[in-house]
């Protein structure tokens, strides 16, 4: 088997499940990650353990890159997934450096939730009525016209 890289890792059950299958786990921690979370493990992955713990070189996704492959060795990297939110933007930029299966960097801000709405309803499926802004007028009309309740999300974040 492989080995998986996954970027700000949390020790989630999908670590989990893929460490289960017999792939190798590579810990990315990306830069500014604090040391405390590091040392955060649920008790659901309690018996998670990484084959190699790196951490990004800020700035430089070609020396991630090589740090990465170097830590995997002797085994190839099949994939890199994000552990959690601070893991998605670069999770998205190494994948498609390293050539695996990506989501890839051409949608700007891929974690903005309105964004992600409107680029599923312009492929045709279903998503939420909505309406985004910077200030209550941005929204006021909506808030007036759409039926109660109403859910309000920040457009970037865990929230």
């Amino acid at each position: 088997y492989g080995s998986t890289i996954t970027t700000a890792p949390l020790g989630t059950l999908t670590e989990s499940a893929i460490a289960t299958r017999g792939y190798h786990i590579l810990a990315l921690w990306t830069h500014g990650f604090s040391e405390s979370m590091k040392t955060h493990v649920p008790t659901s992955c309690e018996n998670l353990t990484y084959y190699a713990q790196v951490t990004e070189v800020p700035n430089d996704l070609l020396e991630t890159e090589r740090v990465v492959q170097q830590a995997a060795n002797p085994f190839e990297i099949v994939a890199c997934l994000a552990g959690g939110e601070a893991g998605v933007d670069f999770a998205d930029a190494l994948s498609e450096q390293l050539g695996v299966r990506t989501n890839g960097t051409d949608i700007p801000n891929r974690r903005d939730k309105k964004l992600q709405q409107e680029l599923i309803r312009d492929k045709g499926m279903r998503s939420v009525r909505q309406a985004g802004g910077t200030k209550f007028q941005d929204v006021e009309e909506f808030l007036r016209t759409e039926e109660y309740p109403v859910v309000l999300k920040p457009v970037e974040s865990a929230g």
